[in-house]
């Protein structure tokens, strides 16, 4: 019933460079714009949570509507059985100014540094600094997909500019 958000996927990485992952998040949330800070919330049962726990870093990728099956792999394989940039058909590459990598083919990258962690419900928020941000040369915000009541879509047409 609430309406839709943005479909992300995390990639995070260890700090010696042996183990990485990524996994499909749905709850996220700005908290401030001065300084950049970004939020996410992880379930404690995922693979991901244990790397984001032990490190200090990692990377928001936004997907864009062409990454659709392998979000969906993100988000249903478990990285201690697969290793998802196989499986996802994605590419790793290095983050600028973080040890995670970021996926070369999603529409953005915005790499963050830890700064707090808090448990509400079944989920960890992390609230982290954005460092950097890498987006694709036509980035085209229309092309990210959203979640909606169990449906995978994109935004539709701007309804009111504001001036």
């Amino acid at each position: 019933m609430l309406p839709p958000s943005p479909v992300l996927l995390v990639s995070v990485g260890d700090k010696e460079g042996t183990e990485r992952n990524i996994m499909t998040v749905g709850m996220f949330n700005m908290f401030s714009l001065k300084p950049p800070i970004i939020g996410i919330g992880v379930m404690t049962s995922r693979q991901s949570y244990k790397l984001i726990e032990e490190n200090d870093d990692f990377v928001i990728n936004i997907p864009g509507k062409d990454m659709l099956e392998a979000v969906v792999i993100c988000g249903s394989k478990s990285g201690k059985k697969v290793d998802k940039f196989a499986e996802a058909g994605l590419t790793a590459e290095p983050g600028k100014l973080t040890r995670s990598p970021k996926i070369k083919e999603a529409l953005m990258n915005i790499e963050c540094k830890k700064l707090e962690s808090f448990e509400k419900g079944d989920h960890t928020w992390y609230l982290a600094k954005i460092v950097h941000t890498d987006a694709v040369v036509d980035y085209d915000r229309s092309k990210a997909l959203l979640f909606w009541d169990g449906e995978y879509r994109t935004s539709g047409p701007i309804l009111k500019k504001m001036e």
